[in-house]
């Protein structure tokens, strides 16, 4: 039988791997010492931001991946296939280049692939910007005060991510 890890689960054995209590990963992280223990004991999902400050301190990338899996499925899931796709494309390209006689011909049909790479990175980019004003937005609303609808003009998440 699998045993399903939660963040939480994740999140202990990163500390005690290396070798921080709650108090030391808490005061490191900016954050309070019983906030470290509702995510440990009672798998209490925190913020982005909260998350991003306590996997600094950890020098965890996955566990990042691992918050944003149970936290925003449809987002890891949607990340994760673009990466592959570029993954993909890239390799595909670096075969190409390993190739000692590219004939010119294929010289430009690689700069185009390299082009169209670097615009769909630029998307992602205007994408995430797009989701950090929306979360800025959600997070500090006194910013937004007096404004009669605060977040017109914002698209659904999942309008963004399209």
């Amino acid at each position: 039988m699998e045993t399903k890890q939660t963040l939480g689960t994740l999140l202990k054995d990163r500390r005690k791997k290396l070798k921080l209590t709650t108090e030391e990963l808490a005061k490191k992280a900016g954050i309070d010492r019983t906030y470290i223990t509702k995510i440990e004991r009672h798998n209490k999902l925190p913020s982005p931001v909260v998350m991003e400050k306590i996997c600094k301190v950890l020098s965890s990338y996955d566990l990042f991946s691992g918050y944003i899996k149970m936290k925003y499925p449809d987002v890891y899931l949607r990340t994760v296939i673009e990466k592959a796709s570029m993954e993909i494309e890239l390799d595909g390209i670096r075969k190409k280049l390993d190739k000692k006689n590219i004939s010119l011909e294929e010289t430009k049909k690689l700069g185009n692939r390299i082009a169209n790479l670097e615009s769909a990175i630029q998307e992602l980019k205007v994408k995430v910007v797009k989701l950090i004003k929306r979360w800025d937005k959600i997070k500090h609303p006194e910013k937004y005060k007096g404004r009669t609808e605060p977040f017109k003009g914002l698209l659904p998440i999942k309008d963004i991510l399209s």
